[in-house]
């Protein structure tokens, strides 16, 4: 199967294009052909120097995945062939994203919304889950709380939607390039919020 294998740690330039295994799943996973991907500040630290996070060049790299189940192992139950599915692959030590089939446990795979395309909802997993890690799990953010977030870049703009949505008072810092673009989410939030509550 085709798939991008960063034969060092470096640059961009360590990326090779290569013919790797298709995996086949466990007993508790899915075999997942991949439609989209997308590239994270993880990614990109990986690349110049993974060693920390137990990754041995040559390896496949990139950690949000958006596809098509294609084959489920024996004891598989929430999934079928052909469902459109979403997730996060586990980071240390494991074959990333940037390939044509992956496999994964079912545990962290979930059903890709129909009104996200592909690559859409490969855009979400690991910022996304993040963001609602810190908002909502521990953060526990409801309606009526001040929320605090300090960088609203990737997965701070995640979390400035999440917590609006939440309907938190939400301040935020940004740099002066994303200041608008931070003001844009939270309304976009709000008014989703409000849509939501008049259809009711």
């Amino acid at each position: 199967m085709n798939a991008m294998v960063i034969d060092d740690f470096g640059d961009t330039d360590v990326f090779e294009h290569r013919e790797i295994e298709k995996p086949s799943p466990g007993p508790t996973e899915v075999l997942v052909r991949v439609r989209a991907s997308s590239v994270n500040p993880v990614d990109c630290k990986i690349r110049q120097a993974g060693s920390w996070a137990g990754i041995s060049p040559p390896a496949v790299i990139g950690y949000d995945i958006s596809g098509v189940v294609e084959a489920v192992g024996e004891t598989v139950t929430d999934f079928d062939v052909g469902d459109e599915v979403f997730y996060t692959p586990e980071i240390f030590g494991e074959q990333g994203s940037y390939t044509e089939y992956h496999a994964a446990d079912e545990s962290i795979v979930a059903r890709k919304p129909e009104s996200l395309s592909h690559a859409e909802a490969a855009a979400l997993p690991l910022a996304g889950a993040t963001a609602w890690e810190a908002v909502v799990t521990r953060g526990d953010v409801t309606a009526g709380k001040t929320v605090l977030i300090h960088g609203a870049g990737g997965v701070g703009s995640h979390a400035v939607q999440i917590a609006a949505t939440a309907g938190a008072q939400v301040i935020a810092t940004a740099s002066p390039k994303t200041v608008e673009q931070t003001e844009n989410l939270v309304r976009l939030a709000l008014l989703t919020t409000r849509q939501k509550i008049s259809s009711t």
